[in-house]
């Protein structure tokens, strides 16, 4: 959670107001919000935030970073001691720092670009190696070709929607094995055949575990 802090005051005279602050998330589309991979959000907004007669407000929030779907943000809404709403403003609020003053950051423009994503359709060639680390944040579409067992392998950073693919190429000498990474749900078993190849596209869920769209194909 971070910590978020602010003060009220009259723009005429300078002097506190206490006035009242809501606090709703935003940004996270047609998703149900999660954080941290787990909890879903059954709460968006807070109005219950209390300011004090020297009109500063405190309240925590968990940090946008630890929130999926990527992009979302909060809205902070200022109201005055008549309930008229004098300002609504935008922020992403990260892990870190793990203190916010409302007073010395700057608001965030939910109009600009969402997060970038990794392009689709990107093929990279990885050497093969025993163990293997697989990053969704790099690449969408992977080949290796075997030229001896690869006893383990691991995924990491799948992003949520994206279709991952994997080409599992046999050299010229053939019969080695390909242990598929745990959170890679339903995978055909490798071709051993020389020169043979196995192609699986699989779909990164929220996560970050990955589902096949079809069945692995074979071919040479």
């Amino acid at each position: 959670m971070v910590t978020v802090t602010g003060k009220l005051e009259s723009a005429a005279n300078g002097t506190a107001v206490e006035g009242s602050v809501e606090v709703m998330l935003c940004g996270y589309g047609s998703w149900v919000p999660r954080v941290n991979g787990t909890n879903l959000v059954a709460r968006i907004q807070d109005g219950s935030i209390t300011v004090g007669a020297d009109g500063t407000f405190t309240f925590t929030v968990s940090p946008n970073d630890t929130i999926a779907p990527d992009g979302t943000y909060y809205t902070v809404t200022v109201k005055d001691d008549n309930g008229d709403i004098a300002q609504v403003n935008a922020y992403r609020f990260l892990s870190s720092p793990a203190n916010y003053d409302l007073n010395s950051i700057d608001p965030f423009d939910p109009s600009q670009p969402p997060p970038p994503i990794p392009p689709l359709n990107q093929l990279v060639t990885l050497p093969p190696a025993a163990t293997m680390v697989f990053d969704g944040s790099t690449y969408s579409a992977i080949k290796t070709t075997l030229n001896g067992n690869v006893t383990s392998s691991t995924i990491e950073n799948m992003r949520p929607g994206n279709l991952y693919t994997f080409i599992i190429q046999q050299d010229s000498t053939g019969g080695h094995t390909f242990a598929w990474p745990t959170g890679l749900h339903n995978p055909v078993m490798v071709d051993t055949t020389a020169n043979g190849g196995t192609i699986q596209t699989f779909i990164a869920d929220e996560n970050g575990q990955l589902w096949p769209v079809g069945p692995g194909t074979y071919y040479s």
